[in-house]
């Protein structure tokens, strides 16, 4: 089984996702890999690194002494990636194009192996795993950090919300992608040989001015060309122009929060 289609298309789109994304999303990484005992010196592989927040947040704790190697299949992202990394004045991570499921031409031993969002997109995640732990010394860490979009989004459970979250489910199901890979980490892992992990979830929640509901529409632009290539839904039907005015309006009317990719980590060593 091979790597499947992700769930957005167009790059440029897709990376301002990313980037606002992370700053919801990276402190909650931040404190998995630190749980996870990732530590200064360490040599890191980040699995489908996309835009690169996962491995600057390694490199981050890793220090001048460590390094980081992300692999990515897109060659557009591993670009971006390294251009981002070197305007941060970062010589101690480089982008690598390839593939995960593969790591062909991936090169000697690491320290540690981590990744967000990307087993979901896998047709083998436990090989993959399996395939990454080959890699690692004796003792070696693997950490992984995946969502569960099976919750409530919000807690006003309202048509807007409801109607989001369907289309964005079904543009998943519809490339074969696993919505609710973080609770099947715990599986994933012992598919792969590996011990048992320990695991963690958190996500972010705020109401009012905190209330992040722009984050889900970026989801859904990011989703729109699949959704309507699927048939699932028209860019009449979704109105992202004021798809976020229309989340928010439904919030406030009930107090409510918006609650936002729910994350598990699962960590163990080798």
């Amino acid at each position: 089984m091979g790597q499947r289609e992700y769930l957005a298309t167009d790059r440029q789109v897709e990376e301002d996702r990313l980037r606002a994304q992370a700053r919801l999303i990276d402190p909650l990484t931040r404190r998995v890999l630190a749980s996870a005992g990732l530590s200064r010196g360490m040599r890191v592989l980040d699995l489908g690194s996309g835009a690169g927040n996962v491995a600057r947040l390694a490199v981050e704790i890793v220090g001048p002494d460590g390094g980081v190697v992300g692999v990515e299949r897109d060659p557009d992202a591993v670009r971006s990636a390294a251009r981002s990394a070197q305007d941060a004045g970062l010589s101690n991570v480089e982008f690598r194009q390839g593939d995960v499921e593969t790591l062909a031409g991936v090169d000697g031993r690491f320290d540690a192996v981590v990744g967000r969002l990307v087993l979901m997109y896998l047709g083998d995640p436990a090989a993959t795993l399996r395939r990454a732990a080959s890699l690692l010394h004796p003792g070696g860490l693997v950490c992984m950090h995946e969502a569960d979009f099976g919750y409530l989004w919000s807690s006003a459970d309202t048509p807007t919300w409801q109607q989001l979250k369907s289309w964005i489910v079904e543009a998943l199901a519809r490339i074969d992608a696993n919505p609710r890979m973080g609770p099947s980490l715990f599986a994933t892992f012992r598919a792969a040989g590996l011990r048992d992990p320990e695991m963690a979830m958190e996500a972010a929640v705020g109401g009012g001015d905190r209330a992040y509901a722009a984050g889900w529409a970026n989801v859904a632009r990011s989703a729109m060309p699949l959704m309507e290539r699927f048939g699932i839904a028209t860019a009449d039907e979704v109105q992202l122009d004021t798809l976020t005015d229309r989340l928010l309006a439904e919030v406030h009317a009930e107090q409510g929060v918006v609650i936002g990719p729910c994350l598990y980590g699962a960590w163990t060593t080798v």
